[in-house]
């Protein structure tokens, strides 16, 4: 088997221009940064975008967060989200401009299913930080948004056969990430951690995108120098907005995520006992909130998409 670090190189050489972050989420992620700045300078920087502030309006009013009335001023809704989610939200509305869905010729392929998942994916990984108080981190987010990254890069650079891995899964039923190595000698996820490496990522998040599909025992963090708490959440994250009905079709399997042995690395982890059964009950009932607040977000894109 060839080694997969020169199939990547080989797959996205120097030669080939690969997508950088926005400048603009770069400044505005210094500014957030700055203990001095304040929610009007983070306004002023935010309204030079008015896409990016009509859909901060919409997540502030979503009903993802409880608040005593309407949000109708940025300013007051860069005070109540707070750093951590504005951050996020850039982030996530970044990465839908950089990655345009034009190719018409993959029918089974819908753009708004893909960020329905990665963004489902990301806010379960918000309710699991939250319900098992775990130590706050925005890369429990970042890692559920960008998860589903590698696949970008195949759309968006390797058309063909990202056709041919969407036809194995939809007509042999095979595994997205045994598609994808039986078409190109990697996955998504290989691919993925290749990407956020060059964008400087926290090694936690480069850890989560490697990682969600694997079942990472509490032996891993000893043998590899590595904690992957932060992949464990954004894996079972990913199950979650799958069961939710957050995914394609051919990806609608039976998960026994109460049964998955990676809770045991978030039991080394989470302070105080934790009721897996419980825990799964508590999260399937927000998964409709999930659901309405991400096809609000991406409406007005779905609209776009399929004029």
């Amino acid at each position: 088997m060839r080694d997969k670090q020169n199939l990547l190189n080989e797959l996205f050489p120097a030669s080939r221009q690969l997508p950088t972050l926005p400048m603009f989420y770069l400044e505005v992620s210094r500014m957030l940064d700055n203990p001095i700045s304040s929610s009007r300078e983070i306004s002023l920087m935010l309204m030079k975008d008015q896409a990016m502030v009509a859909r901060i309006l919409k997540l502030s009013n979503s009903a993802l967060y409880t608040k005593p009335q309407e949000i109708t001023n940025l300013a007051n809704a860069v005070t109540y989200l707070g750093t951590q989610t504005l951050r996020n939200i850039i982030l996530q509305i970044a990465m839908v401009r950089m990655f345009p869905f034009d190719k018409k010729d993959i029918p089974q392929f819908s753009a708004v299913t893909f960020w329905e998942h990665s963004l489902g994916t990301a806010y379960f990984t918000n309710t699991l930080e939250k319900k098992l108080n775990l130590p706050v981190s925005e890369d429990y987010y970042i890692g559920g948004l960008l998860h589903d990254l590698g696949k970008l890069m195949i759309y968006q650079y390797y058309t063909g056969e990202f056709k041919e891995i969407i036809r194995r899964q939809v007509q042999e039923n095979v595994a997205c990430d045994a598609a994808e190595e039986k078409v190109l000698g990697v996955n998504h996820a290989d691919i993925g951690e290749y990407l956020a490496r060059q964008w400087q990522f926290k090694s936690t998040v480069v850890a989560a995108i490697r990682d969600h599909h694997k079942v990472l025992p509490t032996a891993a963090a000893s043998s590899s120098g590595e904690h992957p708490v932060h992949a464990v959440v954004v894996r079972i994250a990913n199950m979650f907005a799958k069961a939710a009905g957050l995914c394609f079709p051919w990806d609608k399997r039976v998960f026994d995520i109460v049964g998955d042995p990676s809770w045991e690395v978030l039991k080394t982890h989470a302070p105080g006992k934790v009721d897996v059964e419980r825990l799964t009950f508590e999260i399937r009932d927000e998964a409709e909130n999930i659901k309405a607040s991400v096809k609000e977000l991406l409406s007005s894109k779905k609209q776009r998409m399929e004029a």
